[in-house]
């Protein structure tokens, strides 16, 4: 196949359209013999002539007419393409897939997805909740665009940009004993929500206390429940769980009725009405704090909806 076939269509075609050699160079800004001299070797290229240049005005041959309406052809689909180009560069239309798990969802990406939508109502969002394992695999085959979490994902395939720190806090039911004897370590939600948990105003609690307590914990292979089975190793305790549940909104509202402590993410803390059925308490830093990351793979260009999702994000996330 001949892919030079169509090249310097144009000035085929502007001499098509004003039937003239003069009034198409005048048009072209160049002169009429140069525009005749490229339109011979164009008909030579092709193998055929395109204008019948025995009429006036100007005529095409029937090879010519063919080669307008492919030309024609040509010109739709790059109008099309330019169109569609255009309005993705403008954020008219587009699709974004996002992925993250149900804590990140309800209570990161809400008010971005939400200024996200507001702002570029033509695109198309598709939201994945799974697990962090389930979640790569999907940026991975790139089925996802981005996957926000806080597990940390090998650099020399992904991007990840820091979107936020958080504390993992103990939720101790506010109706129990213990918080008496607990009463210096304590934080309420407002706490939480004035970061007074991230100063040393409030030392950690003496987790070692707590031994004998009843737990409720998430399923194993959950970063949180990983970091409250090493809490648990590092003072020695062998916790009495009664309770393994999926997410952390459910331990939390377990909490609040006084079924049983649990581990809870102060991201969550800031964001649920039942906070103020418990008492929280800080945890040691090194099991405690951890990175919230949004990903993409590196080798996959940014598109212009993935970079104004991330720009958003990173001013909307607190």
């Amino acid at each position: 196949m001949n892919d030079k076939l169509f090249n310097g269509y144009g000035y085929v075609y502007e001499v098509y359209k004003t039937r003239s050699f003069s009034k198409a160079a005048e048009n072209l800004f160049i002169s009429q013999s140069s525009l005749s001299a490229t339109i011979k070797k164009i008909e030579k290229r092709i193998g055929v002539e395109i204008f019948d240049r025995s009429t006036i005005p100007i005529g095409l041959t029937e090879d010519g007419i063919e080669y307008i309406e492919a030309v024609e052809k040509i010109m739709d689909i790059e109008h099309h393409f330019s169109s569609r180009v255009q309005q993705l560069d403008e954020l008219i239309t587009g699709h974004l897939a996002v992925g993250s798990n149900g804590i990140y969802l309800s209570h990161v990406l809400l008010p971005v997805l939400s200024e996200f939508a507001r702002l570029y109502p033509g695109v198309q969002v598709r939201l994945a909740e799974g697990t962090s394992q389930d979640l790569e695999k999907q940026l991975s085959d790139s089925l996802l665009d981005l996957m926000v979490d806080n597990r940390v994902l090998p650099r020399e395939d992904y991007q990840g940009i820091p979107l936020i720190d958080e504390d993992i806090l103990l939720a101790v039911p506010s109706r129990w004993p213990i918080n008496e004897k607990l009463a210096p370590y304590q934080l309420s939600a407002q706490d939480i929500l004035s970061n007074r948990h991230r100063t040393e105003e409030i030392p950690v609690a003496p987790f070692g206390e707590l031994a004998g307590l009843p737990f409720m914990l998430l399923h194993v292979g959950n970063d949180t429940r990983q970091r409250s089975d090493q809490l648990f190793f590092h003072y020695n305790l062998s916790p009495q769980i009664i309770l393994k549940v999926d997410q952390q909104s459910t331990a939390l509202t377990l909490a609040s009725h006084g079924i049983a402590a649990t581990f809870i993410s102060d991201c969550v803390a800031r964001s649920t009405q039942t906070s103020d059925g418990v008492i929280y308490y800080r945890l040691l830093p090194e099991f405690a704090r951890r990175s919230v990351y949004m990903f993409y793979k590196k080798n996959r260009l940014r598109t212009r909806c993935m970079e104004e999702f991330i720009k958003i994000t990173e001013s909307t996330a607190f």
